[in-house]
């Protein structure tokens, strides 16, 4: 959906000169130091696109269990069949697939009920379900349609960041929220999709909230630009496949599962990109991050507070 010059997201040379358009060895879900073995991995929007390669991603991490997230459970269950097919052979990876709408406050207390009732604990969850909105100024879309995309694209991060939160259990819980650089590229897809960026800006907003206030040990939060990716929902918004140079399907999913390591703590509350480095980010921009309270964070461009 997004234009050409805002697909990827550069930050300053200084701190990450490389960046990926596919998946490299640093993030390969099979290097053992990220395997997910013993974990289960739940994905909100995991039906298609860039939520089904994030949980293809950790059945090639070797999760326990993955469970797909979908509004239309035909469609979950169908996607769930297909990721089946990638669990590796002598792995004991469990697929599965809930119908859930993850506006819908009902729906989400019958699936944790459910969890609770399995003794089901969630080590990582990916929220990646959204809803883009209407085109055109906000004060021409109906005020029901914005509020929705706030119940969607935020309400939706403070149910599921409560619930994985309060589970009973020592375990560190990992919170994967995806979002955009059109949360602050305002002069660009936010023009055409302005209730988009406006509410992904203020989900990722809250969750870097609630990462100040919470232990990484106990969650760790953080917020991921999964890069260009051609989906069908790009096809549905009108933008062809061959309009621009796609990352590959696999970068975001990849990507996901070293944010789920202990490796990427030192983001806790953090907006990156898959397309950075990670070996950089854990190097110069690492080492930065413990004097810029700022970097990858929402706030006023142009003034700094006191650090």
């Amino acid at each position: 959906m997004a234009p050409r010059s805002t697909i990827t997201v550069r930050a300053p040379p200084d701190l990450i000169s490389t960046y990926h358009k596919e998946p490299y060895p640093a993030i390969s879900p099979r290097r053992p130091e990220l395997s997910q073995k013993g974990k289960t991995v739940v994905v909100a929007g995991g039906s298609g696109g860039i939520g089904f390669s994030i949980a293809r991603a950790f059945v090639q991490a070797e999760a326990s269990r993955v469970i797909l997230l979908g509004r239309r459970d035909a469609v979950a269950q169908e996607a769930a069949a297909d990721l089946s097919k990638e669990v590796i052979d002598g792995s004991d990876t469990k697929i599965s697939a809930v119908s859930c709408d993850v506006t819908s406050l009902a729906d989400t207390q019958k699936l944790w009920d459910q969890f609770k009732d399995e003794g089901a604990f969630v080590d990582v969850l990916v929220m990646n379900a959204a809803v883009v909105g209407d085109t055109g100024p906000i004060l021409d879309s109906s005020l029901e349609s914005v509020w929705s995309a706030f119940e969607a694209n935020v309400r939706s991060l403070l149910d599921f960041a409560r619930r994985l939160y309060s589970q009973d259990g020592d375990r560190t819980r990992v919170f994967i929220n995806l979002t955009t650089t059109g949360i602050h590229n305002h002069w660009s897809e936010t023009a055409v999709f302005p209730t988009y960026g406006l509410t992904k800006n203020s989900g990722t907003l809250l969750m870097q909230k609630i990462a100040q206030d919470t232990d990484p040990k106990k969650m760790q939060v953080l917020s991921i630009h999964p890069g260009g990716i051609w989906t069908k929902m790009s096809a549905s918004h009108g933008v062809p496949e061959d309009s621009y140079d796609w990352d590959h399907e696999d970068l975001p999913g990849h990507f996901a599962v070293w944010a789920a390591s202990e490796e990427a703590r030192f983001l806790h509350g953090r907006w990156v990109a898959a397309h950075w480095d990670v070996d950089e980010l854990k190097g110069r921009v690492a080492k930065e991050l413990e004097n810029d309270k700022t970097f990858g964070r929402i706030g006023v461009l142009g003034i700094s507070g006191d650090k």
